[in-house]
């Protein structure tokens, strides 16, 4: 049986498997179906409203392997994430294979440390560490 929390209905583990099948989805993704009478378009803040209608028709999120390895091995859930913070672990991939090298999860993790500020997950600088990307 669905679960309903404050921000919307958790899907069951059949309803999951029908939905990750049809949409590329897997539960870490935090996805939720809205509560009955809430609006698409005033989410509670930090999150975001898409149709499901626009998954129908081929709208898909891409993330790569190394991305998803961070959002695994920090716990992450992407939904709590900060826009920085996914632009960190993308940039710090992109710079990786402009310079040749393939990233991995403890280089990553010699540059960077997560915490969590206000319930919202970052990524912040190592002290005495350079710095690699702003």
């Amino acid at each position: 049986m669905a679960t309903a929390r404050s921000l919307g209905i958790d899907l069951t583990t059949k309803e999951w498997e029908s939905f990750e099948f049809r949409f590329g989805f897997v539960p870490e993704h935090g996805v939720q179906i809205p509560l009955p009478n809430a609006s698409l378009y005033g989410p509670p803040e930090g999150n975001v409203g898409i149709p499901i209608a626009l998954f129908k028709v081929g709208l898909r999120f891409h993330t790569t392997d190394f991305f998803n390895l961070i959002i695994r091995e920090y716990w992450f859930s992407v939904k709590q994430l900060t826009p920085i913070a996914i632009n960190k672990i993308v940039g710090f991939e992109l710079l990786c294979r402009a310079l040749g090298r393939l990233p991995t999860v403890p280089t990553f993790k010699y540059f960077f440390n997560a915490s969590t500020q206000l319930g919202t997950r970052t990524l912040s600088r190592r002290r005495g560490v350079p710095t690699l990307i702003h």
